[in-house]
């Protein structure tokens, strides 16, 4: 289907609105809880006519392609990229025309109503819609790197403020006495160290036994 055939189908809606004394609201009813048909987008001025609604809704939009190139990747139009950007463009021959008709009316509480597109815009959809899935992925891959380097940041950070504390338990010959097990090790540490939360001291003792077993291993 074509934009002027949406548009033919609009022209003759209001037509048989007028004829029949209906209102026109310029919205789609919202129907997931109520039961619905879905109608020929051709067949409803006849319906109009037949059911003689008080209100008929009805929905044109008009494309624009940087202003639906950047709604379809869900950013403002001055973020697209150069790519984007040159994807809208390819598209503005379509500026102006009608890229979507929604009808609706509602009667015995059921809504009739369908929402029509032309063919070439749901062309549009499919080429937006890997041009979203490619931003999308690209911010997950960003977010990634970003969380990655935040990582690698609060552990070298990490390292440097309990580096003085492993190197002291390392040194001390109390830390390396045989036998002796996590929970005494962990209980020098706080010892030699009161003011570290046993959080940190843990983790200095892990770092310190560590780095003792790579010292002996190496012998």
């Amino acid at each position: 289907m074509e934009s002027s055939e949406l548009d033919e189908i609009a022209e003759n809606v209001r037509a048989a609105s007028e004829r029949c004394g209906s209102m026109i609201l310029e919205t789609v009813p919202a129907h997931d809880a109520l039961p619905s048909v879905v109608i020929d987008a051709n067949r409803f001025p006849a319906l109009i006519e037949h059911l003689k609604p008080r209100l008929v809704y009805m929905i044109l939009t008009t494309f624009d392609g940087r202003e639906d190139v950047a709604a379809a990747l869900d950013v403002d139009a001055e973020e697209l990229d150069r790519d984007e950007k040159k994807l809208a463009d390819k598209w503005t021959k379509h500026n102006g025309q009608t890229s979507c008709l929604g009808l609706g009316v509602m009667h015995d509480g059921i809504v009739h109503a369908v929402i029509v597109k032309p063919d070439w815009f749901e062309e549009f959809e499919e080429e937006t819609e890997v041009f979203r899935s490619a931003r999308h992925d690209a911010i997950n891959a960003a977010f990634a790197r970003h969380q990655e380097k935040e990582r690698a940041q609060r552990e070298a950070d990490e390292k440097n403020r309990l580096g003085p504390v492993v190197k002291k338990l390392v040194a001390d010959p109390r830390f390396n006495a045989p036998k002796i097990s996590a929970a005494k090790r962990l209980a020098l540490a706080e010892t030699i160290f009161p003011d570290l939360d046993k959080a940190s001291a843990k983790k200095a003792v892990d770092r310190a036994a560590n780095e003792l077993w790579l010292a002996e291993s190496g012998k």
